[in-house]
């Protein structure tokens, strides 16, 4: 090696000249004092394993006399295969990321799908059940408007009868009135008679009161305060026993939902370890002093 630099029309000779034709030719270094050995003052073209130094040759005669040494070609074709080695390990690192990254990919996609589906689903039975319960609302509006008529329709019937009846004993004041002032005392008798008794001689052909029909209209029962009162309170409580319901449901819902890992888990086993398996080279200038390391540099 020149240990130097040379230009295009200096660097001819060493094509044309016999003996520059067996000088190495290398790439342009920026620092060749690196390459030089700052003792002797040759070229480092070795490496000492004992010491992980670079060395000359004249330094396996001097200070690395019988150390393990070989050349730095060698070194560097050495640590070639462990770089390529290397490669293929962190190519097949990046396989196995990038198979678990697919893998994610698709629980990203499973996680989307089913819970659009749960949405949706979710939708559509609370839908169904607003529905059913409007449909329960109109059946209890229903019998409470029936409930209203058929309290009404009594009521309307007791109505008529009263004022029936009411007509009837106006009409037996009257008559009663009229015979407070007859002279006939015979007359009076017969029709005093019949006005008290309710019966009726038969040449006689007038109303019939009954005092029966007052008897009834006595016994009739008005609910001054008729209310539905039992109604809404039945209302109410089954509002209270839905909401207490969905509350009971709703909480559930998240222990029967699929608890997706998201983030890889550490493994637990040999075989789970093993798929993490690689054999460590340690840099020799930075190994613990502790370790011994192999020719390859591995522990």
């Amino acid at each position: 090696m020149c240990l130097a630099s040379y230009c295009e029309a200096h660097l001819k000779p060493h094509y044309e000249v016999l003996a520059l034709k067996k000088h190495k030719l290398v790439e342009a270094s920026g620092n060749l004092q690196e390459k030089i050995c700052s003792e002797h003052d040759k070229v480092i073209e070795i490496y000492c394993r004992t010491d992980q130094s670079f060395i000359c040759y004249l330094c396996m005669t001097d200070k690395h006399r019988g150390h393990n040494t070989l050349s730095i070609k060698a070194y560097t074709t050495e640590k070639q295969s462990e770089l390529k080695e290397e490669q293929i390990k962190s190519q097949q690192r990046i396989q196995e990321k990038q198979k678990k990254m697919e893998e994610l990919k698709q629980t990203v996609n499973t996680i989307k799908r089913s819970a659009q589906i749960a949405v949706e689903d979710s939708e559509r039975i609370f839908t169904e059940m607003i529905s059913s319960m409007e449909k329960r609302c109109s059946e209890v509006t229903e019998l409470i408007r029936a409930q209203e008529m058929a309290e009404l329709s009594r009521a309307e019937r007791l109505l008529e009868q009263l004022e029936q009846e009411i007509t009837d004993l106006q009409r037996k004041v009257t008559e009663l009135e009229q015979l407070s002032h007859t002279d006939d005392h015979f007359h009076f008798l017969q029709e005093i008679k019949v006005l008290v008794s309710g019966r009726r001689s038969p040449q006689y052909n007038r109303p019939n009161f009954q005092s029966d029909n007052c008897e009834d209209s006595r016994s009739i029962t008005v609910k001054q305060h008729f209310s539905f009162d039992e109604v809404r309170k039945s209302v109410s409580a089954l509002k209270k026993r839905l909401e207490e319901f969905c509350q009971e449901e709703l909480i559930k819902i998240p222990e029967h939902a699929v608890d997706v890992q998201m983030v890889l888990s550490e493994p637990k086993s040999r075989v789970e370890f093993l798929k993490y398996f690689c054999h460590l080279t340690l840099d020799p200038n930075t190994v613990h002093y502790n370790l011994i390391l192999s020719e390859k540099n591995r522990v």
